[in-house]
């Protein structure tokens, strides 16, 4: 995807000027109040796994920033209600959201995601995912279109339009990392395999920004259709 190498290029300059994005916020997680609610997926067992591994090495060549848990790792299909400290004044149409989830979502057919090679962001470091074919397009499309006929598509995409299947994997809250070392680091993983998904099952989920375990609150989750042979 060519977001993919968009955003490693910005990372790139950013690390190669010591001048990355931390967020403030992750320095107090306790007065961190952003709080939405996401259409998302998991990754396999087995998948999550091997990025678990992966995450263990970068945590010792980025000491200190914001590693998320193997339990928190998902993809975004749509943030139904961005994060923000406002959350409880976005809440009240999500009522008609959930009956247009239900709509669209009950004849979505299953699709399949291999997780190939990382990239990075000026404040994150993500996990690439490329869909097998189209389907999760469509689907976002739908969504959209139907958020849109029933006025409510101003709420969908309002920190930027999702179109990736990426994983984050760390957030960066602190300036004092070897910011080369981990541009060297990650170019090495540019292509590392870390597995493919069949993805049958989204949730829809109420947390955090960071998606914290210890936050997250499944509301609601749609089996999607079997892929036709």
């Amino acid at each position: 995807m060519q977001i993919y190498h968009q955003l490693w290029t910005e990372a790139a300059a950013a690390f190669a000027s010591g001048r990355p994005q931390i967020d403030p916020h992750l320095a107090n997680r306790a007065k961190d109040f952003r709080r939405g609610v996401t259409l998302a997926f998991r990754p396999s067992s087995a998948v999550r796994a091997k990025v678990k591994d992966f995450m263990e090495q970068l945590a010792r060549v980025a000491p200190g920033q914001h590693l998320y848990l193997p339990e928190e790792l998902h993809v975004t299909v749509l943030a139904i209600i961005s994060g923000s400290e406002f959350w409880r004044k976005e809440m009240r149409p999500l009522a008609a959201s959930r009956a247009i989830l239900n709509e669209v979502l009950q004849r979505s057919p299953a699709f399949k995601v291999h997780f190939r090679g990382v990239t990075a962001s000026p404040g994150a470091v993500l996990v690439q995912g490329f869909p097998a074919n189209d389907a999760l397009k469509k689907m976002r499309d739908e969504l959209r279109v139907a958020f849109g006929r029933n006025g409510l598509g101003g709420q969908l995409d309002r920190r930027y339009k999702i179109n990736s299947a990426h994983m984050t994997v760390m957030r960066f809250g602190r300036p004092d990392t070897d910011w080369q070392r981990l541009a060297a680091w990650l170019a090495e993983n540019r292509e590392t395999d870390f597995g493919e998904v069949e993805v049958s099952c989204i949730q829809l989920v109420w947390g955090d920004w960071c998606a914290s375990a210890d936050v997250v609150r499944t509301l609601q989750e749609y089996g999607l259709r079997d892929q036709a042979p």
